[in-house]
Order: C-alpha cells, then structure tokens, then sequence
C-alpha cells in the first residue's frame, strides 16, 4: 500500500516543488489543494486516509491557521508550513497537536519538510520505551511519540522497563527518568549497556535535577543524549529524530559491512564470525546446529553461454527462493561466487533434510523468464549433521558432501543419512 500526502497551500510553486522533491525520495502519493474548500472535498473522496499533512497557515479561505484546527480531527501527523516570522503566532501553534512547524524562507525549507515526512513515514518501525515513576509525564511523552507515529511502550520504574526491554527486542530507544523506585535511571542505564551497544539502542534520560553533574555522570555509563524536564515538543523531537538517523546510519554501515552486494545475504565474513558463535553455544549447551553448502550446477556453463548478467540474476534468484522458504533459526548467507551456505540452529536433523529436499525440488521446477530466454538449472547440496571439531570443520565436511552430490550426478541433497531416521 502506497503511502499519501496531502499538501494544503494557495501556491502552486510551492506545491510543486514539495511534491517534485518528496516522489524523488519516496514511494508516495502526493495530493495538493489550495483552500480549505478543496482540503475538505478531498478528504472526502479519500475518506481522510492520509498517512501525513502539509498544511499552510495562510490559507485564501482560512487566512488564521484555521486549518489546522480542523485537520487535528483526523489524528493524522501536521506539519504547518508558513511565510509568517511573527514569534507569538508560532508559539500559539506550536502547543497545537502539530509535528513541527516550518517557515517558508527558500528550498531548505522544503528540503527539511521532504526530510520530516520521510522520518514519519519511517517511524512506523520505531519502537521508544518510555520509562518514569510519574504517570502523566508518560502519558503525556507517548502522546508525543505517538504524534511522531513512533510506537511507544513505557514502564513505571527499571525493573519494569529492563523486562520490557528483555521481552521487546526491537526496542531502539529507552527514555528513562532518573530517580525512580525499585531501580533509577542509573542502574537501569548501566544494566542495560551490559546487553545493547550505543549503536545497538540509544538511551535518553531526563531529569528535573538541574545539577550539572547529572548528565555527565549518565553519559560516562553509556547514555547517548540527556534531556533536562520541561523541554519543548521542538526540543523532544529534535532529540528523538537526531538518536533515531544515528543509530539508522550505523545500521546502515553494519548492513554494508555485512551484507552481500548483489543478494542482500550475509556474506562470508559474516558467516565466519557470527556462525562461530552460534556453533559454541549450541555445541556448549548441546542444542541442534548444521551447515548447508548450496552450489548452482553448472554455473559456469550460464556464465559462458547468456554472459554474467544473466549469471548474476541467476544467484540472485537463489537468495530470494531461500530467504522465501527459510524464515527462522538459520543464519543464510553467500560464501562467494555461486556458493551459498546455511546454518540452522534448533531444529531437528529430518526437519532441516526434509526442508533441503524441499527448496531442491523447488529450483527443479523453477524457470526465469528473461525477455524471450527461458533460463531453467538446479541446484546441489551438502549438509553436516554432526558437530565437527569447530565451525570451519564443519563448513569443510558439508563441502565434502556437496562434491559427493556433485560425483553423483548432481542435483541431490548428500549428507550422513545414518543420522536420519
């Protein structure tokens, strides 16, 4: 489902501008009206589905802001765009339910609006645990974030909220007040810095101490930002967006640094050092783990008869029926060329055999349509069942089974079919 904006403004460069600059960055659909009139006839026929709105305060049909009023009916993300300076008419809505508010000096302005509904759009996989021992300052901060449409949960002292944390794995932000019952801030933020990275999840504490000490302390123990209590809307969401890009940009390095280029897979490097890892624990507390050598057959052949980049779309087609078939307990990833290997954790031996056998066949009866080449080939795998001595054993063993798939003629699963029952 495509998301959609809706631009109120009387002028028509600045609409056009605003939504030549937000379909260049984003999938979206952009609808513009001049008038209140207008607005409302199109929320209408849309029936007030919109996922954000741009909204000018001066409007020829609403020349007060009054559109702002009516648009907060709808519980949908305002951003006010104005050609006004004057500082009482922005603080008057600047405490109204609006995102933020933007004065219309030049293309930075709509550069920063594009950036704003790019964040929004964005914060729907944004979870926040708020955490304090004062019930109307949480409500108040979700209601903030919820304006944001980030997903908020929040917790009554450090306790609660490390369980939360230990139960929400996809939390990214904790905003944890200082003094608290049962565990404060402190304690909480050192806790939690045993198990997450700063560059795994931020922590921002709050604070209505004015000791200067305070925030020094709470950074020395791993908190990434400090906010005094009593802070603006402008000054909260100006905080949460700048924690929220920081740790997308190290996800974003992460991915770089740990993704294969052409199939979005783990690469090797990786798997090397991740797959050591899971191996030591399953093998320490004797929990199942195999390893899977994927290897396209005759790969070389498409190489050498329809040229790379049909060899390229070829193993790229391997990522996609493997990421489709395999969702849980296994860690996939492109060991180089057309090699794939995977490591299953927590599954039985028949299970992970009979899912092999499975995903074979699959590329079998697979065909890809490339303009008027129909290009059809299958697949050969070989997979360990017994710990080795380490990881890289048990990569050299599942190999090894691999080249028995390939001498027999390929296109088969191989493995110690005596641990199969």
């Amino acid at each position: 489902m495509k998301y959609k904006v809706l631009i109120i403004d009387d002028s028509s460069s600045i609409c056009n501008t605003l939504k030549s600059l937000i379909q260049n960055d984003i999938d979206i659909d952009v609808f513009i009206t001049k008038s209140l009139k207008e607005c409302v006839k199109i929320l209408l026929q849309e029936k007030g589905k919109f996922d954000i709105f741009l909204a000018d305060l001066g409007l020829p049909d609403a020349p007060n802001g009054e559109i702002v009023d009516f648009l907060s009916k709808f519980s949908i993300p305002i951003v006010v765009l104005t050609g006004s300076e004057d500082i009482d008419i922005e603080e008057k809505f600047r405490n109204k339910n609006i995102v933020d508010y933007i004065i219309k000096d030049g293309i930075s302005a709509l550069t920063y609006a594009t950036a704003i509904i790019k964040r929004i759009i964005h914060n729907k996989d944004v979870k926040v645990l708020v955490v304090d021992d004062s019930k109307t300052f949480v409500r108040k901060t979700v209601d903030l974030l919820n304006r944001y449409k980030i997903n908020a949960l929040c917790a009554y002292d450090g306790i609660e909220a490390y369980e939360t944390l230990l139960n929400n794995k996809d939390i990214k932000i904790v905003l944890t007040d200082y003094l608290m019952p049962n565990m404060n801030g402190l304690e909480l933020t050192k806790k939690i810095r045993k198990d997450y990275s700063k560059d795994e999840l931020s922590i921002i504490v709050t604070s209505d101490d004015s000791s200067k000490k305070i925030p020094a302390k709470f950074l020395k123990y791993g908190a990434n930002d400090f906010l005094y209590k009593g802070f603006s809307n402008e000054e909260f969401f100006a905080r949460i967006n700048s924690n929220i890009e920081i740790l997308e940009l190290f996800d974003e390095i992460k991915n770089k640094a740990n993704k294969d280029y052409l199939t979005g897979l783990f690469n090797r490097r990786y798997l090397f050092d991740i797959g050591s890892k899971v191996y030591s624990e399953h093998k320490l507390e004797q929990k199942t783990f195999s390893v899977a050598i994927i290897d396209i057959d005759n790969f070389k052949m498409i190489n050498d008869t329809y040229g790379h980049d049909i060899g390229d779309i070829a193993i790229k087609e391997v990522a996609r029926i493997l990421n489709k078939n395999i969702n849980s307990n296994a860690i996939i990833s492109r060991l180089g060329g057309e090699e794939f290997c995977i490591c299953f954790y927590n599954r039985s031996e028949n299970e992970i055999y009979e899912l092999l056998e499975y995903i074979r066949k699959e590329f079998e009866n697979n065909q890809i349509k490339i303009n008027d080449l129909i290009l059809k080939y299958t697949i050969s795998i070989g997979v360990t069942l017994d710990f080795g001595k380490n990881f890289d054993d048990m990569i050299r063993i599942a190999d090894e089974y691999l080249y028995v798939a390939k001498k027999e003629g390929r296109n088969r699963v191989r493995t110690n079919e005596s641990r199969l029952t």
